[in-house]
């Protein structure tokens, strides 16, 4: 239990028997969160990591080797090789599959054991299958689903992807290393006052001074998680930005430079990403980089910068000397600094951690409801074909009023904000952009 110092100088009271919440931080196999997890497609690698030699990952606290047969078809099979335990990392792969070095035992991407060369006329490989999981390969990012064989859903396809909402966009693949549990790298996407200060007042302003502002707060469930509802006023504009949480573990965000002082409507993302657990205390950050001028009309964004350990914002990862961490810290820093588990009992929360205790409460929720057999939310289980998203930025000019609480005037905007959002995603993706640009032109507060 969390323990309140009441005296100056009394650290050495403090209890240390602080326990980590392992029922929504545990990831491998046959844990209760590892099991949630492996409902839904996750990815592996990028797909230029994988080339003429096998690969080996760990996902989900499993070790496995990833390859791309001679033809290109790409197979994740256990690592070690089903005949005597060597590591098919250091197989060979062929037009049909990889081959362990060991004694040859050839394997198909599937599974299948198409040759056991040291003992050719031994039919047993006719009767079992070596471990294997399908993939998917998706604009540069390998995926697979490591759940149930006889329920693996389609490969879901959020809306954002094909961005017919927009301009045509460059969608950059990266991967990043975060030695930490997934978790709580997911979370800090549900705090947005973070930016007012780790991103602005205290490091500078790593994206722009209207970030400093400290919005109007609000959290809610959509029919994919839940989303965070942030409101600025900003000079003669109310900034309304919503970023939202797929369950189990994906994530959109809007514009990082975003600068709210044109009016818009529907500003869709600048990244789609994946906290995907390699095992209880390594997390690999994994998604996509959207570059259009609607999202980053400054060209601050550098799509050369974006890609394997590498993204194209300050504080992502772990490519600064540790003064330069110091001086100017970045959601790196801050993620990384609670600890490999971060235990939740040392937590002391306010108002504004309102929406980190609605995650959790998902996902535990998700958690138990598999463990239960019972119906959860996720992708891609949630919704068939392409799927309506809802982050975006929207900025509209609307001037304090005389004679009314300003405060309550943005936190009234936020509230019927969301719904709009929330409803838009009911029309036709083609008419989605004109639907949201009517309702906010009649979107107008006169009284409380």
């Amino acid at each position: 239990m969390k323990q309140w110092l009441k005296q100056p100088y009394h650290g050495y009271l403090r209890n240390r028997d602080l326990r980590e919440e392992t029922e929504i931080t545990e990831v491998g196999p046959g844990t209760g969160g590892g099991e949630y997890l492996r409902r839904t497609w996750q990815p592996v690698a990028l797909s230029e990591e994988v080339k003429d030699l096998p690969v080996l990952v760990k996902l989900l606290g499993e070790e496995l080797v990833l390859f791309r047969t001679l033809k290109g078809t790409v197979g994740l099979v256990e690592k070690h090789c089903s005949h005597r335990g060597a590591s098919l990392e250091f197989g060979v792969t062929t037009n049909d599959g990889i081959r362990c070095c060991y004694h040859g035992w050839h394997f198909a991407p599937d599974g299948t054991i198409l040759e056991t060369p040291n003992s050719p006329k031994n039919t047993n490989r006719t009767k079992f299958c070596h471990g294997a999981y399908p993939l998917h390969e998706f604009k540069g990012i390998i995926f697979t689903y490591m759940g149930p064989p006889d329920t693996v859903p389609d490969f879901p396809l959020l809306d954002t992807y094909d961005d017919y909402h927009d301009e045509d966009s460059q969608l950059v693949p990266y991967s990043l290393h975060y030695p930490c549990n997934w978790l709580q790298i997911a979370e800090n996407t549900q705090d947005p006052v973070h930016s007012c200060f780790l991103h602005t007042s205290i490091s500078g302003a790593q994206f722009d001074e209207s970030w400093g502002v400290i919005p109007v707060l609000d959290w809610i469930k959509t029919p994919l998680g839940m989303m965070n509802v942030n409101v600025r006023r900003w000079k003669d504009n109310v900034w309304l930005r919503t970023t939202e949480t797929i369950l189990p573990n994906y994530n959109q965000a809007g514009a990082f430079w975003e600068q709210p002082n044109d009016e818009k409507a529907f500003q869709r993302v600048a990244t789609t990403r994946f906290f995907r657990p390699i095992d209880d205390t390594h997390t690999q950050v994994m998604g996509w980089r959207f570059f259009n001028d609607s999202v980053d009309p400054d060209g601050k964004g550098d799509a050369t910068e974006v890609g394997k350990d590498k993204m194209d914002a300050v504080g992502q990862l772990d490519d600064r000397d540790r003064e330069s961490q110091q001086r100017e810290p970045g959601d790196y820093e801050a993620i990384v600094s609670q600890g490999p588990v971060a235990i939740h009992e040392r937590e002391t929360w306010v108002d504004t951690d309102r929406g980190v205790g609605m995650m959790r409460k998902l996902v535990r929720d998700g958690i138990r409801a598999v463990r239960d057999g019972e119906p959860f939310t996720s992708l891609p289980a949630a919704v068939p074909g392409v799927v309506p998203t809802f982050t975006q930025d929207s900025v509209i000019k609307r001037p304090p009023l005389d004679g009314l609480d300003d405060d309550k005037v943005i936190q009234e905007y936020g509230k019927q904000y969301a719904q709009i959002v929330i409803e838009s995603a009911k029309a036709n993706p083609e008419d989605r952009r004109a639907y949201l640009q009517e309702q906010l032109d009649s979107l107008y507060i006169d009284k409380l």
